[in-house]
């Protein structure tokens, strides 16, 4: 392997002492630096998303101790227990402090080491970490004091929003602005903010594959169950309170399995995804800004949309979300700059669109689809033979419908609200960028990009320019379509109770006949049996066979008589028996009361009753 400057090499970081005993590590983490670079001679510089391998930060990391002995916690805090707190985070987390840039990249002829953002993702999720990474990652040669606010902002934000359920702890979708504590409000776009937000994935059957890089090796985990927020599934994301697990079996991606059936299909999924898809499951994106040019972003799932060996989150979004984000500044007039605010974008369009159609034109297995396909089968199966099985499915699937939709909901809610929150900023960075021409300035020899060349594939088919707008359009497309499908399910559900309670109809009328006609053959039966027994005075009898008739045909008409007189009368009698039985039980309840003595009359004189006694008051007036 080349061992040249910036080449990849083998390091060891498990036998230095100093990394053993951090929970996170270089090795742990995925730096990646979005840059202008030049691929092709005939396109101009484009915005290019570089992996920086953590072997080519060596030299950055000789000053890993640099935060700890330059920390200025006096001027931070008075605080004597807050000064001990900031400095052991400092401790455990202050060598990220040498993964901050010295400054931007302008043109594509700047030095190597500048960039336009650097973006740092962790494959887990614990809420110290924010702490950590926020005290870390923060420039303290400015004021020490905001960064202070800001890590007291965190501490309550995340006090706020974590929730408990029986299935383990979790966010509820917000994000807070940690430099003037605003909650969703007007604020600064480059200021620290701290956002989570719920999204799909699905999983595998069997053990899932590992990660791509091990997770906090103090928990003794090799997959997202290390993470203090774990992974959930549907069920468990909505049911907080109750055991799912006997119900995890009748999930919709668990019992649906198109690929059986159709060769093409079974193909692609082996080739694309290595696994079967069999479950839907919740995870949580956290973005933790902490300026315009660092971003840091934590998830506990590896996404296995991808070529295989299944890649994490992190490829997807570098792959696919930030290149059609790119799309759209190629078509944007104003040249605007990338900033960590921009990468928000691009990490929300990587997560939320991971199971969409909107986001992944070429997915082979998209949720619309399963569930448009698993609800064609039922469709199916409601024309030759509806049943209440069949209802049972058919509400799985509405319940399933609902939880996606209401998931959605808070998704859509939330990217709205930092829409607005980005808005008034936006515009006037790019009145600034317009005059000052410095977010991506061109030298004399370079091309400018051609707005009619597709820089992957093709450019996306919404004519937005705004990322966070056609973010939104894609939620709401797929928001449209989710909500078509749950009304169809809802009308296959009514459909199939009515066809159900129509053959229980006719089987009632089946039934119906049945009955009559045991009505009427169950004498017979009994007087053949009679007459037929062998004993000594029926055997001998002299009478002809018109007894048998005349007493088989009366017993007859007696019994369907009386059958049909309880059919018709039969519930009334029993009320009127309950009612007399229960008049008798009121009129003996009365008569063992004693009886009152009848009231005296005297004539000529009325009756009357005392309304009120008129008392005097302490000065003796009435």
């Amino acid at each position: 392997m080349d061992q040249g400057k910036g080449s990849p090499v083998q390091v060891e970081w498990q036998t230095d002492a100093y990394w053993r005993n951090r929970r996170l590590s270089p090795a742990q983490i995925q730096v990646h630096d979005i840059r202008l670079e030049r691929l092709r001679a005939d396109v101009g510089p484009m915005l290019e998303i570089k992996e920086v391998y953590s072997s080519t930060l060596l030299p950055d990391l000789e000053n890993r101790d640099r935060l700890v002995n330059t920390i200025r916690m006096e001027e931070a805090t008075k605080n004597r227990n807050e000064q001990a707190q900031l400095k052991t985070l400092a401790a455990e987390y202050g060598w990220m402090n040498c993964l901050r840039s010295n400054a931007v990249q302008e043109t594509i002829h700047d030095p190597p080491d500048l960039r336009k953002c650097r973006w740092i993702h962790i494959s887990s999720k614990f809420p110290e970490y924010l702490q950590g990474v926020l005290l870390a990652m923060s420039d303290w040669s400015k004021n020490p004091a905001d960064i202070i606010t800001s890590l007291y902002q965190l501490e309550h934000c995340i006090y706020q929003n974590e929730r408990f359920s029986k299935h383990g702890r979790y966010f509820a979708p917000f994000f807070q602005d940690l430099h003037d504590g605003h909650v969703d409000g007007k604020s600064c776009e480059d200021s620290p903010m701290l956002l989570s937000v719920p999204f799909l994935d699905w999983g595998v059957e069997g053990q899932p594959p590992p990660l791509r890089f091990q997770i906090d090796p103090r928990e003794g985990y090799q997959s997202s169950k290390s993470s203090s927020h774990m992974l959930r599934s549907i069920l468990q994301h909505f049911y907080r309170l109750e055991d799912t697990s006997d119900r995890e079996s009748m999930q919709v991606f668990t019992r649906h399995k198109p690929w059986q059936t159709d060769r093409s299909l079974d193909l692609k999924v082996r080739r694309w995804y290595g696994h079967y898809p069999s479950t839907l499951n919740v995870d949580e994106l956290w973005i933790l800004v902490i300026d315009a040019r660092h971003i840091v972003t934590f998830s506990s799932n590896q996404s296995f949309k991808s070529r295989w060996p299944p890649l994490q989150l992190a490829s997807r979004i570098m792959e696919v979300s930030f290149r059609g984000i790119r799309n759209s500044f190629l078509m944007s007039k104003d040249n605007p700059d990338y900033t960590s605010s921009t990468h928000v974008i691009t990490a929300l369009n990587g997560a939320l669109g991971m199971l969409h159609r909107s986001f992944w034109t070429d997915i082979t297995l998209c949720l619309s689809d399963r569930y448009a396909s698993y609800l064609g089968h039922l469709q199916y199966r409601l024309h030759r033979s509806p049943s209440t099985k069949l209802v049972m499915d058919l509400l799985q699937v509405q319940e399933e419908l609902n939880i996606i939709i209401q998931i959605m909901d808070q998704q859509i809610a939330l990217i709205t609200n930092l829409h607005a929150t980005f808005e008034g900023t936006s515009r006037r960075k790019r009145a600034q960028s317009l005059n000052s021409n410095k977010s991506m300035r061109f030298t004399a020899g370079d091309t400018l990009p051609r707005p009619d060349r597709a820089t992957y594939r093709q450019f996306s088919f919404s004519t937005l320019s705004d990322p966070i707008s056609q973010l939104l359009e894609n939620l709401q497309r797929e928001y449209v379509d989710l909500c078509d499908l749950r009304e169809n399910s809802n009308s296959l559900i009514n459909r199939t109770i009515q066809l159900v309670n129509i053959r229980l109809e006719d089987h009632g009328k089946a039934i119906l006949v049945f009955t009559i006609v045991t009505i009427i053959f169950l004498p017979l039966s009994f007087v053949s049996s009679f007459f037929g027994m062998n004993v000594y005075d029926i055997r001998n009898m002299t009478s002809t066979q018109s007894l048998f008739w005349i007493v088989s045909g009366s017993l007859t008409v007696v019994t369907v008589g009386f059958a049909v007189f309880l059919a018709f009368y039969g519930a009334a009698i029993i009320e009127w028996f309950f009612g007399f039985k229960e008049t008798r039980r009121r009129r003996s309840k009365q008569d063992v009361q004693p009886q009152r003595p009848p009231e005296r009359h005297t004539p000529g004189i009325k009756n009357f009753e005392i309304l009120d006694v008129v008392r005097p008051n302490r000065n003796g007036v009435f």
